[in-house]
């Protein structure tokens, strides 16, 4: 298998575009990679699709030369992963639209997130298998919300689709690799000296056969097994050779090349998720040391925290916004639940709470990247974050607040609240 990755390598020109799917709860994004998976039989590692948790690849009418890679991760991990980093992972974005609900909340969340990203965007109407439906209304609820389609004064391409069916879903994949090919793949980063790939994480797992396991996407060069993989743990860099390179059901590969995803085992500690990794020519930590920054003594973004909460309220006052962004995290899921209620239940004025993004478990460096795009402020109740999540939010300027009593929580929330709304004063 791995002679025939090699041997096939030479016949595939550019790189894997990469696609993430975006969308409101329930529109149908899964049963479309669900239909996407069983129609399409290559994928990265010639001779089968690779099905993963975190990413597959499929090849197109069994052509190696034209492949998509989907991000697939669990409930809004995609979401999330596509949001914080602007679109620096995905080069196409699907926008996924139910025919039968039409434009909803997270709907209009993913078009904010598409207008800002440098992916090209694909809005795709899914469940034309309903009766009753108006495509037209669908289409024009979207230019309402700013993303301008084809035949509608804009250049956006739309299609049409069954995920349940599979109508429409070979002209989908057609579509994806017209524009990767029309469109043109974003550049990626130049790399310096001595790196030779870079990856992002999407999940990282402690398997009871093979260790430590972290199943990554490669936005540049090409990753291969035995290489020098470079990654950040707590403040530290850490270098240390591949030991193998799988695909997520098993079978043992050679490399992944730009574009496509899959497993690396032989690392020593669990990697964090979104955690940018670096493959190195040699065991040289030097190498990347400028990339992650890690002396933070020197570092100019740092800022104190009184001055985080300035920045914070002026930049919302500036935009009159009447509304603190916040990141919740909590313990569980039913504190998480009392929490989100009593938070939107705060009003002073006309300013109120807009929960950006919540979610149960430690606060990790996903959480504060989302603060910073969004100028939010991270609320913990009843849990921590490692020290280089804390070292990262400082670096940042993101004020993040943690709490074991949740009165605590709120009485604070209503204090910025009260900051927001007070009126303005000005000294002559």
């Amino acid at each position: 298998m791995a002679k025939r990755v090699q041997e096939d390598k030479t016949n595939v020109q550019g790189r894997v575009p990469i696609v993430a799917i975006l969308g409101h709860v329930d529109h149908g994004k899964t049963t479309i990679l669900d239909y996407i998976r069983k129609t399409n039989v290559q994928g990265c590692e010639v001779g089968g699709i690779t099905q993963k948790i975190s990413v597959f690849t499929v090849s197109i009418n069994n052509d190696p030369s034209k492949r998509i890679t989907f991000i697939d991760t669990p409930g809004h991990e995609a979401f999330d992963l596509m949001r914080v980093r602007g679109g620096s992972i995905a080069d196409i974005v699907l926008l996924i639209v139910a025919a039968n609900d039409g434009v909803k909340p997270q709907t209009i969340e993913s078009i904010d997130i598409i207008k800002k990203s440098s992916a090209k965007p694909i809005v795709v109407i899914n469940k034309v298998d309903l009766p009753d439906i108006d495509i037209a209304k669908i289409k024009r609820e979207i230019v309402k919300e700013g993303l301008l389609l084809e035949g509608m004064g804009g250049n956006v391409p739309v299609i049409e689709v069954s995920g349940k069916t599979g109508k429409g879903i070979p002209e989908l994949l057609d579509l994806i690799t017209l524009v990767a090919d029309v469109e043109g793949l974003a550049d990626r980063e130049q790399l310096s000296n001595g790196v030779v790939a870079k990856a992002y994480v999407l999940e990282s797992i402690k398997d009871k056969t093979r260790g430590n396991v972290s199943s990554l996407v490669v936005v540049n060069g090409n990753l291969c097994k035995g290489s020098w993989i470079g990654y950040s743990k707590e403040g530290k860099i850490i270098v240390e050779r591949i030991k193998g390179v799988i695909s997520e059901d098993g079978e043992n590969i050679c490399d992944l090349q730009c574009g496509c995803g899959g497993k690396v085992i032989g690392v020593s500690n669990l990697i964090s998720v979104g955690s940018e990794v670096y493959i190195l020519e040699e065991n040289n930590p030097k190498l990347i040391e400028p990339l992650f920054k890690t002396d933070s003594k020197n570092d100019d973004t740092a800022i104190a925290e009184d001055d985080m909460f300035g920045s914070i309220f002026d930049s919302q006052s500036d935009n009159k916004n009447t509304q603190l962004n916040v990141v919740i995290k909590s313990s569980s899921q039913g504190s998480l639940e009392a929490l989100k209620h009593s938070l939107e239940e705060i009003k002073k004025d006309e300013y109120s709470v807009n929960i950006v993004k919540d979610g149960v478990g430690d606060i990790s460096n996903m959480d504060i990247d989302m603060a910073k795009l969004s100028k939010a402020i991270v609320l913990g109740f009843e849990v921590g974050m490692d020290k280089s999540t804390e070292e990262f939010a400082r670096k940042n300027g993101v004020l993040v607040r943690t709490y074991q009593i949740i009165y605590k929580l709120l009485e604070e929330v209503e204090d910025a609240l009260d900051m927001l709304s007070a009126p303005k004063q000005t000294e002559e």
